[in-house]
């Protein structure tokens, strides 16, 4: 099955967190963790993975904390993603350097043409689809 790493979910969370507090001071990890209900040490994890692609920025002090870098309608789900884990797959033999020892049908395979069709429609999606735009639902 298909589906989305609970990092990624992590993340979509805090960021939606971040952006209802942007008219406040920055929110803090610990902040977040306890208001969302996400694992402290796994969303700090998280948290840095996002300052380094530039997503949030992190500022020091007793004030400190996150804010969003950019505007969510500027953010695509396929950055915040790659940003957290690894891109999302159909299946293995669609990555970039698969090796042939993977899969023994590698060469004539049957499904890979489809299943490939599949991941360049999903990864569509996730370039196109906003931060912005899953912070409107509620």
């Amino acid at each position: 099955m298909l589906k989305i790493a609970k990092s990624v979910e992590y993340a979509l969370l805090a960021l939606k967190y971040i952006h209802e507090r942007q008219d406040l001071d920055c929110v803090s990890t610990k902040v977040i963790s306890d208001s969302v209900v996400i694992p402290y040490e796994l969303l700090a994890k998280i948290m840095q993975r996002l300052v380094k692609d530039e997503i949030i920025i992190s500022q020091q002090g007793t004030k400190g904390g996150y804010k969003l870098a950019v505007p969510p309608d500027k953010i695509n789900i396929t950055r915040i993603i790659n940003a957290v884990e690894q891109k999302v797959q159909v299946t293995d033999c669609l990555v970039e350097t698969p090796t042939l020892n993977d899969c023994k049908r590698y060469q004539d395979c049957c499904l890979r043409n489809p299943l490939n069709q599949i991941q360049i429609k999903i990864n569509k999606l996730f370039d196109e689809l906003t931060l912005g735009e899953i912070i409107q639902y509620n």
